[in-house]
């Protein structure tokens, strides 16, 4: 893949993590404090498209682009999604780097080290008790859920766009 071309897709990644992210916030929730993560699917899909660097580069720009839109940069949903991306981060890039997990247990890894970040954040600023981490175990199942949906999905859209790309290299070569 060339520069151009990795430059292109690491910004429609983005893009798509932003409008997933944000489509989530417009529909109603029926679980209070639980989300599906839907833009971590572009983050895990980046993984494995274009490498570590591009899933956190995906994963950053998506908490900075939803806090500029949706509260603040500085605001407390800014601050706990960064929390959880930060600890989501450091929890799925070894993983993916050991080489020993699959796309299901490196999203599933990330997703409950998001809650866990988030809930640890909140603790520490907002609540001041640590009465929220007895929340980790119920919120972190549900997190292991989600993570299971959005590593299926992801690896779903990284076929296609290898399929995508095999073609249109094919296509290229052959003028």
């Amino acid at each position: 893949m060339g520069h151009a071309s990795r430059l292109t897709t690491l910004a429609m990644l983005i893009a798509a993590a932003f409008a997933l992210a944000s489509l989530e916030r417009v529909f109603p929730n029926p679980f209070p404090m639980v989300r599906l993560g839907l833009g971590n699917i572009m983050t895990i899909a980046a993984f494995v498209i274009l490498g570590v660097s591009g899933g956190v580069w995906v994963s950053v720009g998506r908490v900075v682009l939803v806090a500029l839109l949706w509260g603040g940069l500085f605001s407390p949903s800014a601050v706990l999604s960064a929390a959880g991306g930060a600890a989501s981060l450091a929890v799925m890039v070894p993983l993916l780097l050991s080489g020993r997990f699959s796309l299901y247990g490196i999203s599933m890894g990330g997703a409950y080290a998001h809650v866990a970040g988030q809930l640890a954040v909140a603790s520490l600023l907002y609540v001041r008790s640590t009465g929220l981490l007895y929340l980790v175990p119920v919120m972190g199942t549900a997190a292991i859920l989600t993570g299971v949906f959005n590593a299926w999905v992801a690896s779903k859209l990284a076929t296609v766009f290898r399929n995508q790309e095999s073609g249109i290299s094919r296509n290229t070569k052959a003028v």
